[in-house]
């Protein structure tokens, strides 16, 4: 009988070890779920990023911190954004792993969602698909859950856009020719004005300038060394129309787009200024036009009296557009 009580006693110990190492080998992290990273910007070395995580508890403990791995290459001074279903914390990152520290760990149940928003992070400069593992500790730096999360790539799904706008001006005169039939005798053809209408459409960045000369209004017949005086040396000296034996312009801007502004004194309603052969910028702007564009008035005048050699006279005046600056593509 003797015999027989110890065979059964060792029997016994035999079942408790077999039952300690059965309890030992449970004791690893439970799988969570619902699991999720992305990123604010998968562009590859963005830096300011922000990664945030989501997941659902598998078991219910003291959570004391959260680790998420990461790209190899990753940097920059996390910072914590945002967090739903766990404690205020702080953040920070070493090698590959970013390591959530609850401030004062409080119990979890199972099934609680939670979300970790980290900003101020840098992305890899390797182009890859990348999973995260997060994992939950308990306050004795045990595991408790785990999961890895469905892959985010970096840098591969980005799409490089270039768009090359050309510069485009679209410049019309309403008027090819004009002419005019003058007597000095009759104040109705002593003095006769043509408005020529002038428009501008452009896109040009920094705006364009509208410049204007002329050759000059000479005689071609009768005296033909005799040339008409300009109403002014040029814009500069725009004044009140100065009389017989002139010509000169006026204008007026209508359209605001790439904010118009007109040369030397032209701004002050009813000055007139003579055309010069050097030419002088009548127009400038500071940016496009818009689709409306800007038109111009030039009110051309010409005066004569009984000082004025009877004859056929004639000019031809010349617009040109320029763009402020012109760039490279």
């Amino acid at each position: 009988m003797k015999r027989f009580t110890r065979r059964v006693a060792v029997g016994a110990s035999a079942a408790v070890a077999a039952s300690m190492a059965l309890t030992a080998g449970t004791a690893v992290a439970a799988t969570m779920t619902n699991a999720s990273w992305s990123v604010s910007n998968n562009q590859v070395g963005a830096t300011g990023v922000q990664y945030t995580y989501n997941f659902t508890t598998a078991t219910a403990t003291t959570i004391d911190s959260i680790t998420e791995t990461v790209p190899t290459g990753t940097a920059g001074a996390p910072s914590v954004v945002q967090t739903v279903g766990i404690g205020a914390g702080t953040i920070a990152l070493s090698g590959t792993t970013l390591t959530y520290t609850v401030t004062t760990p409080v119990s979890v149940a199972a099934g609680i969602p939670i979300e970790l928003a980290v900003g101020g992070l840098t992305n890899t400069t390797t182009a890859g698909s990348y999973t995260s593992t997060v994992t939950t500790l308990t306050t004795a730096s045990a595991a408790v859950d785990t999961v890895t999360t469905p892959s985010v790539s970096i840098g591969a799904d980005d799409t490089a856009v270039a768009v090359n706008v050309a510069e485009s001006t679209s410049f019309s005169t309403d008027t090819s020719s004009f002419t005019f039939n003058m007597d000095p005798s009759l104040p109705a053809l002593a003095t006769q004005s043509k408005t020529v209408n002038l428009a501008v459409t452009s896109n040009a960045a920094n705006g364009y300038t509208l410049s204007v000369k002329d050759a000059g209004l000479k005689a071609t017949s009768g005296a033909t060394t005799y040339q008409m005086a300009a109403a002014s040396s040029g814009m500069s000296t725009a004044s009140t129309w100065p009389g017989a034996n002139h010509f000169g312009y006026a204008a007026t801007v209508t359209g605001s787009g790439g904010s118009p502004v007109l040369g030397g004194s032209l701004a002050t309603s009813g000055d007139y200024a003579g055309y010069t052969t050097a030419g002088e910028n009548l127009l400038t702007t500071s940016g496009p036009t818009g689709n409306a564009g800007v038109s111009l008035a030039l009110a051309n005048k010409v005066q004569v009296d009984y000082s004025t050699p009877a004859g056929a006279y004639s000019d031809t005046i010349t617009y040109t557009v320029t763009y402020t600056v012109t760039p490279s593509y």
